[in-house]
Protein backbone atom coordinates (compact mmCIF):
# COMPACT_ATOMS: atom_id res chain seq x y z
CA UNK A 1 0.00 0.00 0.00
CA UNK A 2 1.57 3.09 -1.05
CA UNK A 3 1.25 5.83 1.85
CA UNK A 4 0.47 9.86 0.56
CA UNK A 5 3.01 11.83 1.04
CA UNK A 6 1.10 13.87 3.32
CA UNK A 7 0.35 11.27 5.69
CA UNK A 8 3.85 9.87 6.14
CA UNK A 9 5.86 11.47 9.11
CA UNK A 10 7.65 14.12 9.26
CA UNK A 11 11.86 13.61 10.07
CA UNK A 12 13.61 16.36 11.43
CA UNK A 13 17.19 16.50 9.84
CA UNK A 14 19.85 17.54 12.48
CA UNK A 15 18.03 17.85 15.46
CA UNK A 16 16.81 15.24 18.23
CA UNK A 17 15.37 15.91 21.49
CA UNK A 18 17.00 17.51 23.80
CA UNK A 19 19.24 15.33 26.61
CA UNK A 20 17.20 14.79 30.23
CA UNK A 21 19.53 17.01 31.62
CA UNK A 22 18.71 19.78 29.84
CA UNK A 23 14.95 19.06 29.84
CA UNK A 24 15.11 18.96 33.82
CA UNK A 25 16.94 22.30 33.70
CA UNK A 26 14.83 23.85 31.35
CA UNK A 27 11.24 22.94 32.36
CA UNK A 28 9.71 25.15 35.17
CA UNK A 29 8.68 22.06 37.59
CA UNK A 30 11.12 19.11 36.62
CA UNK A 31 11.25 15.83 38.17
CA UNK A 32 14.57 16.29 39.53
CA UNK A 33 15.78 19.50 39.99
CA UNK A 34 19.21 19.45 38.94
CA UNK A 35 20.59 22.36 40.89
CA UNK A 36 19.52 20.91 43.63
CA UNK A 37 21.50 18.25 42.92
CA UNK A 38 24.43 20.24 41.98
CA UNK A 39 24.82 21.94 45.79
CA UNK A 40 27.53 20.99 47.85
CA UNK A 41 26.18 18.62 50.45
CA UNK A 42 24.02 16.81 47.90
CA UNK A 43 26.80 16.37 45.75
CA UNK A 44 29.52 15.05 48.19
CA UNK A 45 26.33 12.78 49.64
CA UNK A 46 25.70 11.31 46.26
CA UNK A 47 29.72 10.31 45.53
CA UNK A 48 29.79 8.94 49.28
CA UNK A 49 26.87 6.95 48.49
CA UNK A 50 28.63 5.30 45.33
CA UNK A 51 31.38 4.60 47.11
CA UNK A 52 29.51 3.07 50.59
CA UNK A 53 27.75 0.96 47.18
CA UNK A 54 31.46 -0.13 46.04
CA UNK A 55 32.11 -1.16 49.66
CA UNK A 56 28.91 -3.13 50.51
CA UNK A 57 29.30 -5.49 47.61
CA UNK A 58 32.78 -6.31 47.74
CA UNK A 59 31.65 -8.68 50.61
CA UNK A 60 28.73 -10.08 49.21
CA UNK A 61 30.86 -11.49 45.82
CA UNK A 62 33.90 -12.48 48.15
CA UNK A 63 32.98 -14.22 50.72
CA UNK A 64 30.83 -16.66 49.63
CA UNK A 65 33.32 -17.68 47.01
CA UNK A 66 36.08 -18.39 49.63
CA UNK A 67 33.79 -20.24 52.15
CA UNK A 68 32.32 -22.96 49.64
CA UNK A 69 36.10 -23.57 47.39
CA UNK A 70 37.33 -26.83 48.07
CA UNK A 71 39.93 -27.06 50.96
CA UNK A 72 42.61 -28.87 48.39
CA UNK A 73 43.17 -25.64 46.78
CA UNK A 74 45.20 -24.64 50.44
CA UNK A 75 42.85 -21.19 50.83
CA UNK A 76 39.52 -22.63 50.51
CA UNK A 77 37.70 -22.86 53.66
CA UNK A 78 35.61 -26.26 51.99
CA UNK A 79 32.13 -24.89 53.38
CA UNK A 80 28.23 -26.47 52.22
CA UNK A 81 26.33 -23.56 50.51
CA UNK A 82 23.91 -23.47 53.59
CA UNK A 83 27.31 -22.57 55.92
CA UNK A 84 28.62 -20.07 53.90
CA UNK A 85 24.77 -18.47 53.82
CA UNK A 86 25.08 -18.26 57.77
CA UNK A 87 28.54 -16.98 57.97
CA UNK A 88 27.60 -14.25 55.61
CA UNK A 89 24.11 -13.53 56.98
CA UNK A 90 25.25 -11.60 60.00
CA UNK A 91 26.30 -9.02 57.50
CA UNK A 92 22.37 -8.42 56.84
CA UNK A 93 21.52 -8.50 60.38
CA UNK A 94 24.26 -6.53 62.18
CA UNK A 95 22.60 -3.49 59.54
CA UNK A 96 19.24 -4.33 60.57
CA UNK A 97 20.14 -4.23 64.40
CA UNK A 98 22.38 -0.84 64.17
CA UNK A 99 19.23 1.12 63.51
CA UNK A 100 18.66 2.08 67.70
CA UNK A 101 22.53 2.73 67.37
CA UNK A 102 22.56 5.29 64.53
CA UNK A 103 19.33 6.59 66.29
CA UNK A 104 21.45 7.49 69.14
CA UNK A 105 24.47 8.89 67.14
CA UNK A 106 22.61 10.59 64.87
CA UNK A 107 20.85 12.59 67.50
CA UNK A 108 23.80 13.12 69.75
CA UNK A 109 26.18 13.92 66.61
CA UNK A 110 24.25 14.43 63.51
CA UNK A 111 24.76 12.45 60.83
CA UNK A 112 27.74 13.22 59.26
CA UNK A 113 29.43 12.39 62.16
CA UNK A 114 27.92 9.11 61.97
CA UNK A 115 28.19 8.06 58.65
CA UNK A 116 32.24 9.03 58.88
CA UNK A 117 31.95 6.21 62.16
CA UNK A 118 30.14 3.91 59.84
CA UNK A 119 33.18 4.34 57.21
CA UNK A 120 35.94 4.20 59.40
CA UNK A 121 34.19 0.75 61.09
CA UNK A 122 34.08 -0.73 57.01
CA UNK A 123 37.47 -0.03 56.56
CA UNK A 124 38.52 -1.70 59.77
CA UNK A 125 36.37 -4.48 58.73
CA UNK A 126 38.24 -4.83 55.70
CA UNK A 127 41.73 -4.22 56.39
CA UNK A 128 40.90 -7.02 59.04
CA UNK A 129 39.42 -9.25 56.75
CA UNK A 130 42.71 -9.04 54.68
CA UNK A 131 44.46 -11.31 57.24
CA UNK A 132 41.17 -12.85 58.48
CA UNK A 133 40.41 -15.73 55.57
CA UNK A 134 41.90 -18.81 57.56
CA UNK A 135 38.63 -20.32 59.03
CA UNK A 136 34.37 -19.53 58.84
CA UNK A 137 34.39 -17.68 62.17
CA UNK A 138 36.59 -15.35 60.70
CA UNK A 139 34.56 -14.59 58.16
CA UNK A 140 31.84 -14.04 60.69
CA UNK A 141 34.02 -11.41 62.37
CA UNK A 142 34.64 -9.93 59.14
CA UNK A 143 30.70 -9.91 58.09
CA UNK A 144 29.45 -8.62 61.41
CA UNK A 145 32.53 -5.22 61.78
CA UNK A 146 31.75 -4.54 58.05
CA UNK A 147 28.30 -5.28 58.45
CA UNK A 148 27.97 -2.38 61.33
CA UNK A 149 29.90 0.04 59.46
CA UNK A 150 27.16 0.05 56.57
CA UNK A 151 24.78 0.14 58.31
CA UNK A 152 25.76 3.15 60.23
CA UNK A 153 26.82 4.74 56.55
CA UNK A 154 23.39 3.56 54.59
CA UNK A 155 21.47 5.35 57.58
CA UNK A 156 23.55 8.22 57.53
CA UNK A 157 22.87 9.04 53.92
CA UNK A 158 19.01 9.79 53.40
CA UNK A 159 19.19 12.18 56.89
CA UNK A 160 22.29 14.24 55.16
CA UNK A 161 19.82 14.89 51.80
CA UNK A 162 16.72 15.86 53.65
CA UNK A 163 18.45 18.13 55.61
CA UNK A 164 19.77 19.84 52.44
CA UNK A 165 17.39 20.27 50.16
CA UNK A 166 14.34 21.52 50.26
CA UNK A 167 10.96 19.95 51.92
CA UNK A 168 9.32 19.36 48.21
CA UNK A 169 12.41 17.78 47.21
CA UNK A 170 12.74 15.38 49.53
CA UNK A 171 11.51 12.77 47.32
CA UNK A 172 13.22 13.13 44.32
CA UNK A 173 16.66 13.60 45.94
CA UNK A 174 16.56 10.56 48.01
CA UNK A 175 15.67 8.64 45.24
CA UNK A 176 18.56 9.81 43.09
CA UNK A 177 20.94 9.15 45.92
CA UNK A 178 19.28 5.60 45.83
CA UNK A 179 20.16 5.38 42.31
CA UNK A 180 24.02 6.48 43.32
CA UNK A 181 24.22 3.45 45.61
CA UNK A 182 22.89 1.15 43.17
CA UNK A 183 25.63 2.27 40.73
CA UNK A 184 27.92 1.65 43.28
CA UNK A 185 26.94 -1.76 43.84
CA UNK A 186 26.93 -2.10 39.93
CA UNK A 187 30.65 -0.82 39.46
CA UNK A 188 31.78 -3.05 42.24
CA UNK A 189 30.49 -6.03 40.51
CA UNK A 190 32.14 -5.62 37.29
CA UNK A 191 35.01 -4.45 38.59
CA UNK A 192 35.49 -7.53 41.14
CA UNK A 193 34.18 -9.53 38.41
CA UNK A 194 37.19 -8.76 36.30
CA UNK A 195 39.74 -8.57 39.40
CA UNK A 196 38.31 -11.86 40.33
CA UNK A 197 38.75 -13.61 36.40
CA UNK A 198 42.14 -12.20 35.68
CA UNK A 199 43.72 -13.21 38.63
CA UNK A 200 41.70 -17.16 38.96
CA UNK A 201 43.86 -20.54 38.03
CA UNK A 202 42.70 -22.78 35.97
CA UNK A 203 42.45 -25.67 36.76
CA UNK A 204 40.95 -28.87 34.63
CA UNK A 205 39.50 -26.20 32.35
CA UNK A 206 37.36 -24.30 35.24
CA UNK A 207 38.64 -20.34 36.45
CA UNK A 208 39.50 -20.73 39.90
CA UNK A 209 39.21 -17.51 42.19
CA UNK A 210 42.95 -17.17 44.31
CA UNK A 211 43.51 -15.95 47.84
CA UNK A 212 45.31 -12.94 45.41
CA UNK A 213 42.26 -12.45 43.86
CA UNK A 214 40.18 -11.78 46.98
CA UNK A 215 42.80 -9.78 48.55
CA UNK A 216 42.84 -7.53 45.63
CA UNK A 217 39.26 -7.21 46.01
CA UNK A 218 39.47 -6.24 49.95
CA UNK A 219 42.19 -3.41 48.73
CA UNK A 220 39.87 -2.05 46.61
CA UNK A 221 36.49 -2.08 49.10
CA UNK A 222 39.51 -0.13 51.55
CA UNK A 223 40.23 2.10 48.54
CA UNK A 224 36.30 3.01 48.04
CA UNK A 225 36.07 3.51 51.69
CA UNK A 226 38.74 5.69 52.04
CA UNK A 227 37.63 8.08 49.24
CA UNK A 228 34.30 8.33 51.02
CA UNK A 229 35.56 9.08 53.83
CA UNK A 230 37.28 12.42 52.04
CA UNK A 231 34.34 13.30 50.59
CA UNK A 232 32.55 12.72 54.52
CA UNK A 233 34.78 14.97 55.89
CA UNK A 234 34.18 18.18 53.73
CA UNK A 235 30.05 17.83 54.17
CA UNK A 236 29.22 20.64 56.50
CA UNK A 237 28.19 20.36 59.40
CA UNK A 238 24.67 20.43 61.11
CA UNK A 239 23.06 23.36 62.72
CA UNK A 240 21.36 23.04 66.50
CA UNK A 241 18.02 23.39 64.35
CA UNK A 242 18.93 20.39 62.04
CA UNK A 243 19.50 18.63 64.78
CA UNK A 244 16.63 19.40 67.20
CA UNK A 245 14.92 18.03 63.92
CA UNK A 246 16.42 14.49 64.02
CA UNK A 247 15.92 14.57 67.77
CA UNK A 248 11.98 14.65 67.41
CA UNK A 249 9.83 11.00 67.09
CA UNK A 250 7.88 12.46 64.28
CA UNK A 251 7.17 14.69 61.94
CA UNK A 252 4.56 16.54 63.36
CA UNK A 253 6.60 17.24 66.23
CA UNK A 254 9.84 18.18 64.51
CA UNK A 255 7.15 20.65 62.74
CA UNK A 256 6.17 21.86 66.25
CA UNK A 257 9.63 21.70 67.68
CA UNK A 258 10.81 24.17 64.43
CA UNK A 259 7.74 26.32 64.69
CA UNK A 260 8.12 27.03 68.42
CA UNK A 261 11.95 28.37 67.35
CA UNK A 262 10.77 30.25 64.77
CA UNK A 263 8.98 32.39 67.34
CA UNK A 264 11.07 32.35 69.99
CA UNK A 265 13.42 34.17 66.78
CA UNK A 266 15.68 31.69 66.47
CA UNK A 267 15.24 30.83 62.82
CA UNK A 268 15.92 32.33 59.48
CA UNK A 269 12.83 35.23 58.55
CA UNK A 270 9.98 33.99 57.18
CA UNK A 271 6.03 34.30 58.30
CA UNK A 272 4.45 34.15 61.38
CA UNK A 273 1.36 34.91 63.38
CA UNK A 274 -1.35 32.45 64.55
CA UNK A 275 -4.54 30.38 63.19
CA UNK A 276 -7.83 31.19 64.42
CA UNK A 277 -11.36 30.77 63.23
CA UNK A 278 -13.47 33.78 62.61
CA UNK A 279 -14.26 34.69 65.61
CA UNK A 280 -10.86 34.72 67.08
CA UNK A 281 -10.53 31.44 68.65
CA UNK A 282 -6.91 29.70 68.22
CA UNK A 283 -6.89 26.68 66.13
CA UNK A 284 -3.83 23.94 67.61
CA UNK A 285 -2.34 21.40 65.37
CA UNK A 286 -3.53 23.04 61.85
CA UNK A 287 -1.59 22.20 59.09
CA UNK A 288 0.14 25.54 57.36
CA UNK A 289 1.62 25.11 54.30
CA UNK A 290 3.77 27.36 52.13
CA UNK A 291 3.74 27.27 48.64
CA UNK A 292 6.15 29.13 46.19
CA UNK A 293 5.48 30.72 43.03
CA UNK A 294 6.27 27.35 41.07
CA UNK A 295 2.94 26.03 42.88
CA UNK A 296 5.87 23.84 44.75
CA UNK A 297 5.67 23.51 48.77
CA UNK A 298 8.23 25.25 50.18
CA UNK A 299 7.33 24.13 54.08
CA UNK A 300 4.96 22.97 56.09
CA UNK A 301 4.08 22.86 59.67
CA UNK A 302 1.47 22.48 62.44
CA UNK A 303 -0.08 25.54 64.63
CA UNK A 304 0.80 24.90 68.58
CA UNK A 305 -1.79 25.35 71.35
CA UNK A 306 -2.08 28.90 70.80
CA UNK A 307 -2.68 28.85 67.50
CA UNK A 308 0.68 30.12 67.03
CA UNK A 309 2.95 29.20 64.21
CA UNK A 310 5.93 30.14 62.07
CA UNK A 311 7.45 28.64 58.69
CA UNK A 312 11.18 29.68 57.20
CA UNK A 313 11.11 31.06 53.76
CA UNK A 314 13.82 29.43 51.31
CA UNK A 315 14.18 33.54 49.24
CA UNK A 316 11.84 36.12 48.76
CA UNK A 317 9.16 36.98 46.99
CA UNK A 318 5.37 35.64 46.67
CA UNK A 319 3.78 32.76 48.22
CA UNK A 320 0.86 31.02 49.19
CA UNK A 321 -0.14 30.27 53.05
CA UNK A 322 -2.85 27.07 52.53
CA UNK A 323 -4.07 26.42 55.83
CA UNK A 324 -6.39 23.63 57.03
CA UNK A 325 -7.74 21.97 60.13
CA UNK A 326 -10.37 19.28 60.84
CA UNK A 327 -14.00 20.71 61.06
CA UNK A 328 -12.82 24.22 59.15
CA UNK A 329 -12.61 24.91 55.55
CA UNK A 330 -9.18 25.16 53.91
CA UNK A 331 -7.86 28.71 53.58
CA UNK A 332 -5.03 29.80 50.89
CA UNK A 333 -3.79 33.43 51.37
CA UNK A 334 -1.05 35.06 48.98
CA UNK A 335 1.45 37.37 50.87
CA UNK A 336 4.63 38.01 49.48
CA UNK A 337 7.87 38.04 51.36
CA UNK A 338 10.92 41.41 50.79
CA UNK A 339 13.41 38.93 53.25
CA UNK A 340 14.75 41.71 55.53
CA UNK A 341 12.00 40.68 58.33
CA UNK A 342 9.76 38.47 59.15
CA UNK A 343 5.85 38.75 58.33
CA UNK A 344 3.38 38.61 60.98
CA UNK A 345 0.35 37.35 59.61
CA UNK A 346 -2.61 35.78 61.25
CA UNK A 347 -5.07 33.19 58.98
CA UNK A 348 -8.80 32.65 59.77
CA UNK A 349 -10.18 29.44 58.94
CA UNK A 350 -13.75 29.56 57.79
CA UNK A 351 -16.26 28.49 60.47
CA UNK A 352 -18.62 25.54 58.35
CA UNK A 353 -17.72 22.02 59.54
CA UNK A 354 -16.43 20.21 56.01
CA UNK A 355 -15.84 16.53 55.57
CA UNK A 356 -12.57 15.29 56.36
Amino acid sequence: MVVPHHARPVRRRGRGPPPVGLMELRVAAPLVDLRTTARREVLLTNLASIMVGVSFYVISLVLPQLLQLPSQTGYGLGQSMVVAGLCVAPLGLTMMFTAPVYARLSARYGPRTTLIVGLLVIAVGYAGGLGLMNAAWQTVVTSVLIGAGIGLAYSSLPALIIGAVPASETGAANGLNTLMRSIGTSVSSAVIGMVLANTANDVGGVAVPTMHGFRVSFLIATGAVAIGLALAFFLPRRTPATTTQLRASSEEDANLARAEQALAGEEPTGFRGRVLTADGTPVARAKVTLIDRHGRQAGATLSGADGGYALAVPAAGPYVLAARAPGHGPLAHAATHTGDRPVDLDLSLPGETVPA
